[in-house]
């Protein structure tokens, strides 16, 4: 059983194994001064059994102890160096013994988002997905952010990208793109993604161009949202290309980059579909994944 602390309406960071900086933790402190949200940040640590099988319960016990103050060190680290970037935020931190999969699932049930990174293999390789940050974005409740890249340059302008397919989920990840361009005071993208014309790449004819009706169809759906939010600018985009590189591509350096988790039947629970796992994978920016409500998931129980 994990014993976690109250995160309740907080921005969590759960902290990587970076030794002295940590992506995650500024794109959280930033983000909880935009919404005027504690901060909090955790670090899971466990040791697993497979790891040390010549050890004794007695050499086990003093590795966990080892374990459980490295944790805390790094916990006190982050908080120290949280006021000289960000004095504004109200931040306090945990260490949890359990495995941090589980652990950042917990949180995700109860805090307003969770935020994790994932590891750097420099700018050809891009980021990697660890386990870790797979099942912390494919929890079953609320919003994840995956930092896995900076933002696009200030100077830039960077734009906030909204994924969105049709899907019941689409409205979540349109409120949350909105409030999130509204906030940071961006330009939003909102990018749908129309397949490919496979056989007229095969006969070497020019694909025609997507329907009039996806084009109105997306500015319908986009009415109301920038009735609410007056001052975002919107630009609407049909793409003819497979979701995840048109995604990828449209949100290469931007701001943020938001998709929607899909909807698993017959369970109150969330998983990662292609689309998200792709742009997790690929994105040069942070990817917000938004998860389905459990009514719109309850309805999807009845089909």
């Amino acid at each position: 059983m994990i014993h976690m602390p109250d995160v309740t309406g907080a921005v969590v960071v759960g902290l990587g194994d970076a030794a002295d900086h940590w992506p995650e933790l500024d794109w959280a402190a930033h983000e909880a001064t935009l919404r005027s949200r504690p901060l909090h940040v955790l670090r899971a640590y466990q040791l697993a059994p497979s790891v040390w099988p010549w050890e004794t319960s007695v050499a086990e016990h003093d590795i966990n102890n080892d374990l459980r103050e490295a944790a805390q060190r790094r916990v006190d680290n982050a908080l120290r160096q949280l006021p000289e970037t960000w004095p504004a935020v109200i931040a306090n931190g945990t260490i949890v013994a359990g495995d941090a999969r589980a652990v950042l699932r917990t949180a995700a049930e109860t805090a307003d988002m969770v935020v994790v990174g994932s590891r750097q293999l420099g700018t050809l390789a891009g980021a990697v997905l660890g386990s870790v940050s797979t099942a912390a974005a494919g929890a079953g409740t609320g919003i994840v952010v995956v930092v896995g890249s900076p933002p696009g340059l200030e100077g830039d302008r960077p734009d906030v990208v909204a994924g969105i397919d049709g899907s019941p989920v689409s409205q979540q990840v349109l409120a949350f793109a909105f409030d999130e361009a509204s906030r940071r005071g961006r330009r939003l993208r909102v990018v749908y993604c129309w397949p490919k014309d496979t056989l007229a790449e095969m006969q070497w004819r020019v694909a025609p161009p997507a329907p009039e009706r996806a084009e109105r169809w997306l500015a319908e759906t986009l009415a109301g949202w920038q009735e609410k939010f007056p001052d975002v600018t919107v630009v609407r985009q049909v793409v003819r290309e497979h979701p995840v590189d048109g995604l990828v591509r449209e949100s290469a350096s931007q701001e943020l980059l938001v998709v929607g988790a899909r909807a698993r039947r017959g369970r109150f629970a969330s998983w990662l579909g292609s689309v998200s796992q792709g742009v997790l994978h690929h994105a040069t920016c942070p990817v917000a994944v938004v998860h389905p409500l459990e009514t719109e998931e309850a309805d999807l129980t009845q089909d």
